[in-house]
């Protein structure tokens, strides 16, 4: 018997995918979800800069943000990758904006009118349709200081008293140091925001929401004791986390245990040690 029949779940509740159904609103994850609403909201605030460890949640926070733009009041352009340099970025950003009806005269080769092409889209057609414009890079550390400095001229567009124009970077905690380092781009950040690893507690409780999405009752199947164990292993790292609770159930349901209890975790922690060549 497989496990999701074992636990009587209807899927995968580990699986690392972003799917804001499984979104946990940990104390660091709501806040900083709250202050990136707000960022964009109040506008004329220029740039916001989420950061975070590898696995800590970043696209997912800011999947779910996204999801919570009203598209009648926010025009959002969101990049998945970074590593693009600026007249490329510019020319998707562009692309975008257009909603498929950019003149097919506008290259990356053509930065001025790219530039000319921006400033239209976002200062004129969606300030007269009362939107402002969201762009969001993640993997932002991937972005070269003359791309970071190209995209800081980008909020010099002004519309009367406000800015039409937010721009949200989120990467791994190397993009604060690049940030601080590039002064005109530092003095625009209006937002920085760090998110921590879980606790054991909210560990927990990160189980406890996954397992009930996808139809546990309670979402009660884990000890607190294997829970600690299991925040000591992984840090707290949520994509860790997902990989040692799915071999946990698969162990559990392979023993015919209904818990995952410490010694299932140890057993667990150990195989996960020998893969990765610890001891």
């Amino acid at each position: 018997m497989d496990y999701l029949t074992f636990f009587g779940l209807r899927t995968k509740a580990f699986a690392n995918v972003c799917d804001p159904d499984f979104y946990y609103e940990g104390y660091d994850h709501i806040e900083a979800l709250n202050r990136l609403i707000y960022l964009v909201e109040e506008g004329n605030m220029g740039f916001g800069v989420l950061t975070g460890e590898i696995g800590c949640g970043k696209t997912m926070t800011r999947q779910v943000f996204k999801s919570r733009l009203d598209p009648e009041t926010f025009s959002v352009i969101d990049f998945d990758n970074s590593s693009l340099d600026f007249p490329y970025i510019l020319y998707e950003i562009v692309l975008q904006l257009s909603e498929g009806d950019m003149d097919p005269e506008l290259t990356p080769e053509k930065p001025y009118f790219l530039i000319k092409a921006f400033e239209y889209y976002v200062q004129h057609r969606n300030a007269k349709l009362g939107r402002n414009t969201v762009l969001i890079l993640d993997e932002a550390q991937l972005l070269n200081d003359d791309s970071m400095i190209e995209l800081k001229n980008l909020t010099n567009i002004n519309s009367h008293l406000s800015n039409p124009l937010t721009i949200v970077l989120v990467g791994q905690p190397e993009l604060r140091e690049q940030v601080r380092r590039l002064a005109p781009l530092d003095q625009r950040v209006s937002l920085r925001f760090h998110l921590n690893p879980l606790s054991a507690k909210d560990v927990q409780g990160y189980i406890e929401q996954r397992l009930r999405v996808v139809g546990h009752s309670t979402g009660d199947l884990f000890d607190f004791d294997a829970i600690e164990d299991l925040t000591a292993h992984t840090g707290g790292i949520p994509r860790e986390v997902n990989r040692a609770c799915q071999l946990c159930l698969h162990f559990s349901a392979a023993q015919n245990r209904d818990r995952v209890d410490r010694e299932i975790m140890e057993g667990v922690i150990k195989d996960l040690k020998r893969q990765q060549g610890e001891s």
